[in-house]
């Protein structure tokens, strides 16, 4: 039986080519394949043969990929199948280009704290992800997290994850994992939990940031008793440029004590959010070294067809004997493609023409009086044959006078001002459908008219569309303006938030930078005094913001709450949260 290592290159596994080989490890190695039906790039992860027939392995090994099946992250690698040919097991996965932070660091060495927070960021979201489905890592380290060419951290090797409360499938009292990056509890024999697998994050930042592990040691002995009884080294003694605040964060990461750490990933990101808070990503020359694929235009890729069927399609050609025939066949793609644009630009056409109202929609009056605007009654409608026109402008309310139509002024004798202007019937108003919103008349400059040796400025109107868009779970990003805490807010307290990017709805933006939210502290409760209560909580909710209208738009289930043991819950200001708008909510410009 062949051996992993000595497959040839372009063995076929059922629809899977194998290419290149990535790398071996204990228990299968990795391939770069290509997948022959959907035409992409492919890992493929082989169990070594001499393992096949020990139960465990196998065991273990379909255990990994039933993980992997559950997860479906952009921070994580994603599984496509699960094979058997032959005597051969094999998983499918996500070819993930790029390289490791365990390669990045040794090419670039310690990381600012921005990109460094960024890149664990990421990486904490994807944890973040795994635990909500019941899974830990239990081998995180700078080797399993690849850095791909567009900055996209992904966390690999699942290998040794567990579910918890599943069964164990390592020996009793057996260290699974590195031992640089293991928690003090795990090596004394205590059992796996996200706390541990938060540990690993901390000592990840520690190494990104220091080029460094926590700890000195010189044989592995000596590196346990380290991690179980010594406090890691200072961050700072590496680089005083790091700050005091990200230094703290990264102990309490590391805290002996798994109660005495982050809770859940996404508390240690929120610790982290000062820090890679509008952090630019790693250095543009460096993510080219990570050698990404070569560009294909999707215009070039074309279904393959067979020689015969394109025989036939020429003999058909030939035998109808019409060139624009031919022409129309070979280029039929091309033509339906600008047929679809110019579809598209003639239904825009049409949208925006029924939107807007020009000047030249509108309808003239005389140009030669100033007619008053008056209330339209049914008792006042007599026939003149200077009144015929439809005015849009003319309701039940005093309006301004239309467009003035021009006219030659020596058709009727001008009439003083002082004399007063005769009485005219209303001309007809236009008959509106229910469903359309009375447009508001603008007043305009319009140029001056002669009425006996004076000169008037006559005002004109221009009637405005309005227009209503329907916003339906919109997400909004809000940045706390003051800070909230435990022990000093109070229930009922009204708290506002600004809008940190502008919200965009069919192509208008409805909620501008800048604009407002508004909240209120819906409860809190404190630890101190409360005898049963053993934890500060601080729960509040965002009710509308603003749009660019004026008006202020609900929330959907905007509510926030944490909780926190011997200490106040505090919500720092800057913090930013993600909240959606309502459901249907009718904004009207």
């Amino acid at each position: 039986m062949n051996t992993p290592s000595s497959i040839p290159e372009g063995r076929l596994l059922q629809q899977y080519r194998l290419d290149a080989l990535l790398g071996q490890g204990g228990m299968g190695t990795v391939f770069r394949a290509t997948d022959t039906q959907l035409e992409r790039t492919v890992a493929v992860k082989m169990l070594h043969p001499h393992l096949l027939s020990q139960g465990s392995f196998m065991e273990r090994f379909r255990n990994e990929a039933l993980i992997l099946a559950r997860l479906n992250h952009p921070n994580l690698a994603v599984l496509f199948n699960l094979l058997k040919e032959g005597p051969d097991q094999f998983m499918v996965m996500e070819y993930v280009e790029g390289d490791s932070l365990e390669k990045l660091v040794h090419k670039t060495g310690p990381l600012p704290p921005a990109v460094a927070t960024e890149l664990l960021r990421q990486g904490l979201e994807g944890l973040q992800h795994a635990h909500r489905k019941g899974i830990l890592h239990r081998d995180i380290k700078p080797a399993n997290l690849m850095l791909t060419p567009e900055g996209i951290i992904k966390l690999m090797d699942f290998g040794i994850a567990r579910v918890v409360g599943g069964e164990r499938l390592t020996q009793v009292n057996r260290v699974v994992g590195t031992l640089e990056y293991m928690a003090p509890e795990l090596l004394q024999g205590q059992e796996p939990s996200p706390a541990s697998d938060l540990y690993a994050m901390g000592i990840l930042l520690f190494e990104l940031l220091t080029g460094k592990i926590p700890f000195e040691s010189r044989t592995d002995h000596e590196l346990i008793q380290a991690i179980i009884h010594q406090k890691p080294r200072s961050l700072r003694k590496f680089n005083e440029k790091i700050p005091k605040e990200l230094e703290a964060v990264v102990c309490k990461a590391l805290e002996k004590n798994p109660a005495h750490r982050f809770s859940h990933a996404s508390e240690f990101q929120k610790a982290l959010q000062p820090f890679f808070s509008g952090s630019p990503l790693p250095d543009q020359a460096l993510m080219a070294s990570l050698n990404p694929l070569p560009m294909t235009d999707v215009l070039d890729i074309q279904p393959k067809r067979s020689e015969k069927f394109l025989q036939k399609k020429s003999e058909a050609l030939a035998g109808v004997g019409g060139a624009a025939n031919r022409w129309v066949l070979e280029n039929g793609q091309l033509l339906l493609t600008g047929l679809i644009l110019l579809t598209a630009l003639v239904f825009v056409g049409l949208i925006l023409s029924d939107v807007s109202t020009t000047p030249s929609e509108l309808p003239l009056g005389d140009s030669t009086t100033t007619r008053p605007s008056v209330v339209t009654h049914p008792e006042n409608r007599h026939s003149d044959p200077d009144s015929d026109r439809v005015s849009p402008l003319q309701t039940s309310v005093p309006t301004q006078p239309a467009y003035p139509e021009p006219r030659d002024v020596r058709t009727k004798p001008t009439i003083p001002l002082s004399s007063g202007i005769g009485k005219r019937n209303p001309p007809k108003p236009i008959q509106k459908a229910p469903d359309e919103t009375p447009a508001e008349p603008i007043l305009l400059p319009t140029p001056t008219q002669t009425v006996a040796g004076e000169s008037v400025d006559e005002p004109v109107v221009k009637s405005s569309s309005r227009k209503s868009l329907v916003i339906k779970r919109v997400r909004v990003r809000l940045a706390l303006l003051e800070t909230l805490s435990s022990a000093q807010s109070h229930e009922g307290q009204a708290i506002r938030f600004r809008v940190t990017d502008p919200v965009v709805n069919q192509g208008e933006v409805v909620i501008a930078a800048g604009a407002t939210a508004y909240g209120e502290v819906t409860r809190i409760k404190r630890a101190a005094g409360d005898f049963f209560r053993k934890k500060d909580m601080l729960e509040f909710q965002i009710r509308s913001v603003e749009a660019i209208t004026g008006q202020r738009i609900p929330l959907r289930s905007a509510t926030i709450g944490e909780e926190a043991k011997g200490q106040p819950v505090v919500f720092q200001s800057g913090q930013t949260f993600e909240v959606r708008t309502g459901d249907s909510v009718v904004l009207t410009f």
